[in-house]
């Protein structure tokens, strides 16, 4: 690879502005494309384009001069995607499948495609869960995810691209959702700030696999500076906590007191989710943060 190193993200949000700002760091000349830039991080190396990855021309403009490629677009509401499949469906693989077909086109030596491994497993998966556990969504969030890991496999192989297909964990730290339906630890910090009761689906038993966004923007501009046909990794820490020990330890951070709101348990919730990470670890050198001990510091 030459000196000058190009990157281009697509979907600059909280995963997003994470990635470019460590590509940055670690000397890639970033174009990010976004619909709203707004918060947008501020970075000298980084190239900012207005537009939507449903437009396929803007697609191209962001894509054409990219050595590397990484998707980190579409919506990241897995409780809310059952309430209209098709449009669901529609929203979130149209702009995919538009910059599978332009990195095939341009010079892209390969792209990064953000999964879920909290919601391509499904509810039977052994735990901790390979990634050769079948694949069974219990969401149409999940499905999705399923069927774009398939679109990435299929324009990799038949357009001679890698691809790294990462199945994150639940993904915390700087610029982290604070409302909304998706993101345990932002909503919940943020609720006990205001003085509001923290809501907790079932019991508080559910157990998660948390990740620090900068522990996953470090392994996806390793992983591309490397890359090595189609991968398909899962990207956490390996462990998983209940969602009672998160709360208390963003108490316990925050020298909160936290109010309690207990609603049913949501059908697209998972009992467990731990991802195996071996063949992460047999790839990179790669030691995640520990999320409780995080949490517990956070101011």
């Amino acid at each position: 690879m030459t000196d000058d190193r190009r990157l281009t993200i697509v979907g600059l949000g909280f995963i997003g502005s994470r990635i470019a700002r460590r590509a940055v760091e670690d000397g890639w000349t970033v174009t990010a494309l976004s619909r709203r830039t707004t918060s947008a991080p501020d970075l000298p190396a980084l190239r900012l384009l207005t537009g939507d990855a449903t437009d396929a021309d803007a697609v191209d403009g962001a894509v054409t001069d990219a050595d590397w490629v990484v998707y980190a677009a579409g919506d990241a509401k897995p409780a809310d995607s059952d309430a209209d499949p098709v449009a669901y469906a529609t929203q979130n693989l149209d702009p995919l499948l538009h910059v599978l077909r332009a990195v095939g086109r341009g010079r892209a030596r390969g792209l990064t495609f953000l999964s879920s491994g909290g919601a391509v497993y499904g509810p039977e998966a052994p735990v901790p869960t390979p990634e050769d556990a079948p694949l069974w969504p219990a969401s149409s969030y999940g499905v999705i995810k399923a069927t774009a890991e398939q679109y990435v496999a299929l324009h990799a192989r038949r357009d001679g691209f890698a691809a790294d297909v990462l199945r994150c964990a639940n993904v915390f730290g700087p610029g982290e959702p604070t409302s909304g339906s998706q993101g345990l630890i932002g909503v919940t910090r943020a609720r006990m700030r205001a003085g509001e009761p923290v809501v907790l689906f079932g019991d508080g038993s559910t157990r998660r696999d948390f990740l620090h966004v900068d522990d996953l923007a470090d392994v996806v501009v390793r992983l591309a500076g490397r890359p090595d046909g189609l991968r398909v990794l899962n990207v956490g820490s390996g462990h998983s906590v209940s969602v009672s020990d998160i709360v208390a330890a963003l108490a316990a951070g925050l020298g909160v007191e936290p109010q309690l709101e207990l609603r049913p348990a949501r059908a697209s919730d998972v009992p467990v989710t731990q991802l195996d990470v071996d063949r992460l670890r047999a790839t990179l050198d790669f030691e995640p943060r520990d999320t409780l001990a995080v949490l517990t510091a956070a101011p």
